[in-house]
């Protein structure tokens, strides 16, 4: 009974350095700075702002974030809007029309 208490006890006192701020940047795993999130704004390297946005990607739970200025995300848009009408346009075409006729004939 006395091994919970104090158990209990200890885990009530705070930690060395748990009131502390963090750094503004720490090193990663290889040695480069790491921007800690939210320490900095998202700015281009223009100045122009960044918008995020969470991309789902095959094959995992986790979305992926990315970065863009306004106008590389229209650019984004344009194209994958592009692509995705095309891939319909074609398999219309093909899946449509004299050859899928079971006669033969049109």
């Amino acid at each position: 009974m006395k091994i919970i208490a104090l158990v209990s006890a200890l885990a009530l006192l705070p930690l060395a350095g748990a009131c502390t701020s963090p750094a503004a940047t720490t090193t990663a795993v290889a040695g480069a700075p790491m921007q800690i999130a939210d320490a900095t704004p998202n700015v281009g390297p223009k100045g122009e702002p960044l918008v995020c946005r969470r991309l789902k990607v095959t094959g995992t739970r986790f979305a992926k974030k990315e970065c863009k200025t306004e106008e590389a995300w229209a650019e984004y848009d344009e194209y994958t809007n592009s692509n995705a009408r095309e891939s319909t346009d074609k398999f219309q075409r093909l899946n449509s029309g004299c050859s899928t006729q079971a006669e033969g004939g049109c």
